[in-house]
């Protein structure tokens, strides 16, 4: 048996070699081929054949695939892949790939994508790609994307025309949208960057003090676009002769009405801290839409004016009012109901004033 074994790995590699001398730097076009282990294979150690169909047991070598490929641990092409290539661990791609590329792993194009990549932890195309990258942790375009990204780290080196989804998005040009927790665009953004933060070359960025008709002082910070804004709130009020402080969160978008108006629309909920207790599992949270005239008087200074949608829903009971609440809620509240669980929700119509600086 073993001298079995060794006669056939002695033909095998004959044949490899054969193969190789035979034809060293000419690509041939190949139905398919079979490897175990690269050189272990019918195409030897021959790297130029350009097979329809590739099936590499754990890895081969070859020089593109026209159809279909599936390799255990890695499929290395130095050319061209079209179709659907699948491996276990990483595809490996010196040329285009054009077609369904999925790897346990991680995918790495060395030129261009038209199609999409999969893969479990990386996804690196070093030229342009059209289509979409999926993967696990992180998603990298050398130059333009035409399509989707997704995934936890997402990144477009050039522009990005299309989507980026997932916890950090960075792209240099931005013509769609992005969605995450972080978004930033290095150069221009004719798209719209959603998230917590968004850090936008040329973007929007203010500071507004306001006062409103329960809460007496705010003061907001505002990042992003002009199409889409976060907000994060401070404010400060008093109830019976205590401190109440708020903090909040939200997000806006402006328009242009004329050079010197704009409109703006900003929903936000803000927590109501009552005389410093931070401590409290209470249900106490201010909900508010706020739609503003913006009169712009220079370049960076605005004055800001309009009426707001206010829902404040309490269950924390304060200096033992049988009420919930800690804000002074306005004699023209048109519904204040307290339900079974002792919530109460209060709805009114208020307005706020102020002024913005935007940098």
């Amino acid at each position: 048996m073993k001298k079995l074994l060794i006669y056939i790995a002695v033909f095998i590699l004959g044949l490899q070699y054969s193969i190789a001398q035979s034809d060293s730097t000419q690509t041939n076009q190949f139905k398919g081929q079979v490897s175990f282990l690269y050189p272990l294979g019918t195409n030897g150690l021959n790297t130029n054949m350009n097979n329809d169909v590739s099936f590499n047991i754990l890895w081969g070598i070859n020089s593109g695939v026209n159809y279909f490929e599936l390799g255990g641990i890695a499929n290395v092409n130095k050319g061209d892949v079209n179709g659907f290539q699948i491996a276990g661990i990483t595809n490996v791609t010196t040329g285009e790939n054009n077609g369904f590329i999925i790897a346990g792993i991680t995918n790495f194009t060395h030129k261009s994508l038209d199609g999409m990549q999969i893969a479990g932890i990386n996804n690196f195309v070093k030229e342009d790609a059209s289509g979409a990258q999926i993967s696990g942790i992180s998603n990298v375009v050398n130059q333009n994307m035409n399509g989707a990204q997704i995934g936890l780290t997402n990144t477009t080196r050039n522009k990005i025309t299309g989507a980026q989804i997932g916890l950090i998005n960075h792209a240099d040009s931005l013509v769609g949208t992005q969605i995450g927790l972080i978004n930033v665009v290095s150069a221009n953004a004719d798209g719209t960057p959603i998230g917590l933060i968004n850090v936008v070359k040329n973007g929007y960025y203010a500071i507004e003090v306001g006062a409103g008709e329960t809460v007496w002082g705010n003061v907001s910070f505002k990042m992003g676009t002009k199409k889409f804004y976060t907000i994060f709130k401070g404010g400060y009020s008093q109830f019976e002769n205590k401190n109440v402080n708020t903090f909040g969160l939200g997000f806006g978008t402006m328009h242009d009405l004329s050079k010197h108006v704009s409109l703006a629309l900003d929903l936000s909920a803000n927590q109501i801290i009552y005389d410093n207790n931070f401590d409290t599992n209470s249900l106490n949270i201010l909900s508010k839409a706020d739609l503003n005239v913006q009169f712009h008087i220079t370049k960076n200074l605005s004055i800001f004016a309009g009426p707001s949608f206010n829902v404040y829903t309490v269950d924390q009971k304060v200096n033992g009012n049988e009420q919930a609440g800690s804000l002074q809620i306005p004699e023209h509240a048109f519904y204040d109901e307290t339900n079974n669980q002792e919530i109460r929700t209060t709805l009114w119509i208020g307005g706020q004033a102020g002024i913005n600086i935007n940098f």
